[in-house]
């Protein structure tokens, strides 16, 4: 009546939970992550007994069972934040060293994020003008971690389906250029 409790049925939009998520980062565990392409915000998952990085993207949203939650992912740009040490391999064939930490952003040439809809192979301009709106998001969560005054190297990477399209180290920050 007066506003307060549960959301109304009418209200179906993906949100991050706030139980699972936070809008900090104190730059001490790895973890997974999602940008709201809408809002331009940068959601990171809580440490949770230092599994952060092993939890699924989805399950980050809420306001839908499984089966939704999954196409409302969509939404959002996921990305994975490795602190020094925690990784190990490579990503696509791709060497990485492991003793610094890496910010790797998933993007998807043919998914526009911000208009949510693919776009056919054959539109190559749509498809340039739709990987640069996702760098730019890349930038912002980029920021974000520059901001939280890393006391560590960190990477850059931008992550697509196959090395080919992908881009590893497109940005470096040392921790000198964080304070």
């Amino acid at each position: 009546m007066l506003g307060f409790g549960k959301r109304g049925r009418a209200d179906k939009s993906p949100r991050v939970s706030a139980k699972l998520c936070t809008q900090r980062f104190n730059g001490k565990y790895p973890h997974v992550g999602l940008y709201d392409c809408r809002q331009h915000k940068v959601w990171v998952a809580k440490p949770l007994n230092g599994q952060a990085i092993r939890l699924a993207h989805a399950a980050l949203i809420t306001g839908a069972d499984n089966a939704t939650s999954t196409v409302w992912k969509d939404r959002f740009l996921c990305f994975w934040f490795y602190t020094p040490r925690t990784g190990q391999g490579y990503i696509h064939g791709y060497p990485i060293d492991w003793d610094e930490a890496h910010l790797l952003v998933r993007i998807d040439p043919h998914w526009d994020y911000d208009r949510q809809r693919m776009i056919p192979a054959e539109l190559q301009d749509q498809i340039d003008e739709n990987l640069e709106r996702q760098m730019r998001h890349g930038d912002r969560i980029w920021h974000f971690f520059g901001d939280c005054n890393l006391k560590y190297p960190a990477n850059l990477h931008f992550i697509g389906q196959r090395a080919a399209d992908s881009q590893f180290y497109v940005k470096r920050r040392e921790p000198s250029a964080n304070k």
